[in-house]
């Protein structure tokens, strides 16, 4: 990373300043949580790998799985791990939740197999077989029979403007969705839901807040002017839509 923690985060923030995600993701939660509430009434227990500060996954959980009585989460990042304790101390009070400080893809995994995994925008930093590991360990092992993987991804990456673009204009792969839901499939899950997220970014006056948080994926780091300029020429119009897929699989056996 370019940039210190510190620094990233406060960049980051500006990124999330720039679209209305927040916003589509509640209302799409709104729209869908009857028909998936239904699904995941009997949940108890849940693990979330790599949420970050939570707000998106403690949201879903709210609104979808209100029978929740046990959660594990595995953040990397010592400040969303601090923040993600208090945000669940305040938002589920009466969850007994457990944050663990580490890697969730060289974690040992639950004592116990769990209801629910939450994949919430982390499937895109690891290799192919990384990820096939990761989903085959979930499947056999830290998932009940009859439990639940709700998985948030970019989707439509093949869309001219698309989010991924800036990355894949300097040479970086966005795993495209298909492959992720390839995945989950070969693994032996089975999709009972899916449904898209669709919401705008502004980049029409990107700041240095902005271009510092893309800077921070390149090693060694580009210049601003060149990522500046890059975001010109991927997104003339300053304005674009983006996609993401929220998906429903089971372990049926």
């Amino acid at each position: 990373m370019a940039v210190s923690d510190t620094s990233y985060w406060d960049n980051f923030d500006v990124y999330r300043s720039c679209d209305n995600y927040r916003e589509m993701f509640s209302s799409t939660i709104n729209r869908i949580s009857g028909n998936v509430g239904r699904s995941l009434d009997s949940v108890k227990s849940v693990l979330s790998l790599g949420p970050g500060d939570g707000r998106h996954e403690i949201e879903f959980l709210e609104k979808c799985a209100v029978n929740v009585s046990n959660l594990t989460a595995i953040e990397n990042d010592d400040k969303s791990a601090e923040q993600l304790k208090t945000n669940l101390r305040n938002r589920l009070p009466r969850v007994e939740a457990v944050v663990i400080n580490g890697d969730f893809q060289s974690w040992k995994g639950p004592d116990e197999p769990v209801n629910l995994v939450l994949l919430f925008h982390v499937l895109y930093y690891s290799s192919s077989s990384e990820r096939k590991q990761l989903l085959k360990k979930m499947h056999d092992y830290w998932l009940t029979v009859g439990g639940f993987v709700i998985v948030v991804s970019a989707s439509k990456t093949s869309v001219p403007g698309n989010e991924g673009a800036i990355l894949e204009r300097f040479g970086l792969s966005v795993i495209p969705w298909e492959d992720i839901e390839a995945d989950m499939l070969d693994i032996g899950f089975v999709k009972q839901h899916a449904y898209e997220i669709q919401f705008t970014r502004d980049y029409s006056n990107p700041n240095e807040a902005l271009l510092r948080l893309y800077q921070s994926y390149f090693d060694p780091p580009l210049p601003l002017s060149d990522i500046r300029d890059a975001l010109k020429e991927v997104y003339p119009e300053g304005k674009y839509d983006c996609f993401n897929t929220l998906a429903v699989f089971q372990r049926v056996k």
